[in-house]
């Protein structure tokens, strides 16, 4: 039996769930992760007061800007997952022509708070402490990786490190796109890491016609690159710093598989190369950086792909899933990209949204 529990402001809002008609957390590795909960806006009154609206009469249970946390889970099962800490942003009241009104609550996690206030500072530090940085004038506690995906070190900054007239929340996604790494919030902690695809243990294993139960893949050619080549001036010296970067056989991929552009490569008797102009490059270690960053990025997306399961609070974006039954070109471990997991009267839904780079 599903089970959920939405605490606003540290209470618990109706134990019971007589007034929740649904309740759904999504997450991703790109976008804010967010919450809709839809309930039962009309009080009878029970026969001993007079009719009225629960929610919309004085906003004292609901109201913008509060705290929120969702957990799932299930009865007699393991103890719930805290799938998000958010704040209200948005109230959607209905009262339809026939049937009873509702309210619908919508919210955002805690990067939200970063968004939306520009501002223009110098940075000294690497991108990790950047972040720890940030993180705290938020009142979040940091988790961050400290050594790109190659094993190198994260670059010191040769001078300094502009945010020039841009949120704290794109400034970060800004630098962690050039070294390839992630940032989303985990309840009230900022994680800027590296991306765990491929790397940690798979969440779950899914079979099509038992535990998975639907998966809808798409195979995308367009934007493999074999090789990518920054190119920025030093903006005080003004020497040429040049950096390319070659796939080669860099990615892992499992025995028996290939990787996408080797695909491409037979397939179209070419090979696709980048050229980058970057302004925010001051070292040779930064071009690098992020040559290999865009080179990752580019066959992230090769396969890619929308599965569907009965409830499993543990698929979360940013986790690792293999899907089986599917034959042997889409069988694997995939990278969720995004999950939305949904408890309504139909019972609790798990929908992911993955992606692979091999064949």
């Amino acid at each position: 039996m599903p089970r959920y529990r939405v605490l606003i402001d540290g209470r618990e809002l109706h134990a019971a769930g007589s007034d929740f008609l649904s309740v759904e957390v999504s997450d991703s590795i790109s976008e804010l992760s967010g919450f809709t909960l839809v309930l039962n806006n009309w009080d009878d009154g029970g026969g001993r007061r007079r009719p009225g609206f629960k929610y919309t009469e004085d906003f004292a249970a609901i109201r913008p800007g509060s705290r929120v946390e969702i957990e799932m889970g299930y009865e007699d099962g393991p103890p719930m997952e805290l799938m998000i800490t958010g704040v209200i942003t948005a109230l959607d009241p209905s009262f339809p022509a026939s049937g009873a009104p509702t309210i619908t609550v919508r919210g955002l996690d805690r990067l939200h708070e970063m968004r939306n206030q520009p501002k223009s500072v110098s940075w000294k530090d690497n991108d990790a402490d950047i972040a720890t940085a940030i993180a705290a004038s938020y009142g979040m506690r940091a988790r961050v990786d400290r050594t790109l995906d190659t094993g190198e070190r994260l670059p010191t900054p040769d001078g300094v490190v502009p945010q020039q007239n841009m949120d704290d929340l794109a400034f970060l996604v800004e630098r962690a796109r050039r070294i390839n790494f992630e940032v989303y919030a985990c309840c009230d902690e900022l994680c800027f890491v590296q991306s765990r695809e491929g790397q940690d243990p798979v969440a779950l294993r899914l079979e099509w016609g038992t535990s998975l139960v639907s998966f809808s893949p798409t195979l995308t050619f367009a934007k493999q690159v074999s090789e990518v080549t920054v190119r920025a001036w030093h903006p005080y010296s003004g020497e040429l710093i040049e950096v390319t970067e070659r796939r080669l056989d860099a990615e892992e991929v499992p025995p028996g598989r290939r990787p996408a552009d080797d695909l491409v490569r037979e397939l179209f008797r070419r090979d696709k190369r980048e050229i980058i102009t970057s302004e925010g490059v001051l070292t040779a270690a930064d071009a690098k950086a992020l040559a290999h960053s865009v080179l990752e990025r580019s066959s992230d997306p090769f396969v890619t792909g929308t599965a569907q399961t009965v409830g499993v609070p543990l698929l979360r974006a940013g986790r690792n899933v293999e899907l089986t039954g599917l034959g042997k070109i889409f069988d694997g471990k995939y990278y969720i990209t995004e999950s939305t997991h949904t408890i309504d009267e139909g019972g609790y839904q798990t929908t992911i949204h993955v992606r692979k780079a091999y064949v």
